[in-house]
């Protein structure tokens, strides 16, 4: 889910973000993208501008949320399960009493 937004990002070198890291800073963040730093082929860091990092953490905060919501309906659902369970026992005791003269 967080991962789409971090699509929209800058790419570059360790060395460069080292010597312009107030500008790519300032830039990125009216840009609104966060900054992959590399090192060769290999991705070494992710730099959240203040922008992105407010979009992040209101995105972490919808997730969480819905997790809370989510867990909510699982406990409740449960409940729901046993008192089924609970119903079906009592109506096949029921059953077996009703018909125990005929078997």
């Amino acid at each position: 889910m967080l991962r789409k937004h971090l699509h929209e990002t800058y790419m570059v070198s360790l060395i460069q973000f080292l010597k312009n890291w107030e500008y790519l800073l300032v830039m990125n963040d009216k840009a609104k993208k966060t900054i992959t730093l590399k090192r060769g082929n290999k991705i070494v860091a992710t730099v959240f501008t203040p922008y992105t990092f407010e979009k992040t953490d209101a995105e972490i905060e919808k997730l969480e949320a819905t997790h809370q919501a989510d867990q909510f309906k699982i406990k409740n659902l449960r409940k729901e399960n046993e008192i089924l369970k609970a119903r079906l026992e009592l109506l096949e005791k029921l059953n077996r009493t009703n018909n125990a003269p005929f078997e």
